[in-house]
């Protein structure tokens, strides 16, 4: 008895760091290497630890932002558009702050690709059989790997909203921020779509990392004007890249994921009986709900943004 007391209060202690930083911090099982914890028994960490984990992804995120742009002057002798305060400004936030941030969820959600490979097979009848009868997994169930892309994801775009607040960048980029914190926290606070996340706010971001490195070069307020004409192949590089990654990750891959399993799995999450019907609560109904109609928006926006690329990249070849 006193044994299975003692491996219980290791589990809470270890499921309730303070930092949430390693994979590891996100599970909760004993020291003993002989006995682990079930898959189905891990749960989150505690909010507190939550809170925690992301006011420190802000302050370094700070800091590191703070220390690039003592670098770039260091070197504002390389470039003549790096003497002017504000551009070496814009740099240190596009790349120490937009693009890393995107890149190290963009890494996460690679790393826990195994998890959701399987959507990607052909679909056949046994297939979409299996769709229908996996739909509590993918929309309940906890997955750490899934946990740690929505904290580090809250942090990112807590520090990102700060930004586009202090930068005036304008309304529609603070409210793109609001709801990806409220998709995120929603994720963590009733715990639902922990698999998605992987995807959505992981694995997808790689794209719209490259998109923050090609920000710099924009002239309309929101880049260095002059970097364009400085480094043009530079530009044309990255505009390759992000275009041909948009078009497979945020396009092909995103519409495949939500048409085929995200939209379905949800309408079958609120409306069909599930053997535990406690796991549908009212909070779990609403974020269900919201999550749905902001990736429906987003989905919507994509395929503008698309149609906004094919644009550009036609005035780009006649120019």
């Amino acid at each position: 008895m006193m044994d299975k007391k003692n491996n219980s209060s290791k589990r809470k202690n270890e499921n309730n760091q303070l930092l949430l930083l390693s994979l590891e911090s996100y599970c909760c099982k004993d020291n003993n290497d002989d006995d682990k914890v079930k898959k189905s028994d891990l749960s989150l960490p505690s909010r507190t630890s939550i809170g925690c984990t992301v006011a420190f992804i802000f302050i370094f995120l700070y800091l590191v932002e703070f220390t690039l742009r003592k670098i770039l002057i260091s070197i504002q002798d390389f470039h003549p558009l790096l003497q002017d305060e504000t551009n070496r400004n814009i740099l240190a936030r596009h790349i120490g702050v937009d693009a890393l941030c995107c890149l190290v969820v963009a890494s996460m959600g690679w790393n826990a690709r195994h998890i959701i490979q399987d959507v990607w097979k052909k679909n056949d009848a046994k297939e979409k059989n299996e769709r229908r009868t996996a739909t509590t997994s993918r929309v309940f169930q906890y997955y750490p790997e899934g946990a740690r892309i929505l904290v580090f994801f809250t942090g990112f775009q807590c520090k990102n909203l700060v930004d586009t607040i202090v930068w005036k960048d304008g309304p529609e980029y603070i409210m793109h921020h609001i709801l990806s914190i409220v998709s995120s926290v929603g994720g963590l606070v009733p715990g639902a779509c922990h698999f998605y996340a992987i995807f959505y706010m992981g694995l997808s971001e790689a794209s719209t990392g490259i998109l923050c490195l090609l920000a710099n070069f924009e002239e309309d307020g929101h880049g260095v004007p002059g970097l364009a004409d400085a480094f043009p192949n530079t530009k044309l590089v990255l505009g390759t890249i992000f275009a041909i990654s948009f078009v497979y990750i945020r396009i092909y891959l995103w519409m495949k994921l939500t048409i085929s399993y995200f939209f379905p799995d949800i309408r079958r999450a609120l409306f069909q009986q599930h053997p535990n019907k406690s796991i549908l609560t009212d909070d779990k109904k609403i974020f269900l709900y919201l999550n749905s109609l902001s990736l429906g928006i987003v989905t919507l926006l994509q395929i503008i943004w698309l149609f906004a690329i094919f644009r550009i990249i036609a005035l780009e070849l006649l120019g």
